[in-house]
C-alpha cells in the first residue's frame, strides 16, 4: 500500500493512504530520518494486517506527484482563461 507523509504531531507521524483508506499513525522514529512532510512510503503489512512489517521510501514519488499536479493546475488554468 501507498500512502503519503501528511502530518507530524509531536512524534506521532500521519500518512494517509492512496486508496482512501484510514490514515496510518505511527511513531516518527519508525520513518527515515531523511523523510519530510509530502514524501510516499511503500507499506508492507504482516499476514494479519494490522501490523507493519516495513516501510519504505519511494525515491522522488513525491516530486513526480508535485509535479504532475502542477501540470493539472496549468491546464485547469489554461482552460479557464479560454471560456472566458
Amino acid at each position: 500500500m501507498r500512502a503519503i507523509f501528511e502530518e507530524l504531531d509531536n512524534t506521532i507521524a500521519r500518512l494517509i493512504p492512496d486508496d482512501g483508506s484510514n490514515p496510518i499513525e505511527i511513531k516518527r522514529c519508525e520513518l527515515p530520518d531523511e523523510a519530510i512532510l509530502g514524501d510516499v512510503f511503500e507499506i508492507y503489512y504482516k499476514c494479519d494486517q494490522q501490523i507493519i512489517e516495513k516501510i519504505y521510501l519511494i525515491p522522488n514519488e513525491r516530486i513526480r506527484r508535485l509535479e504532475k499536479m502542477k501540470l493539472k493546475r496549468e491546464a485547469l488554468l489554461r482552460r479557464t482563461k479560454d471560456n472566458r
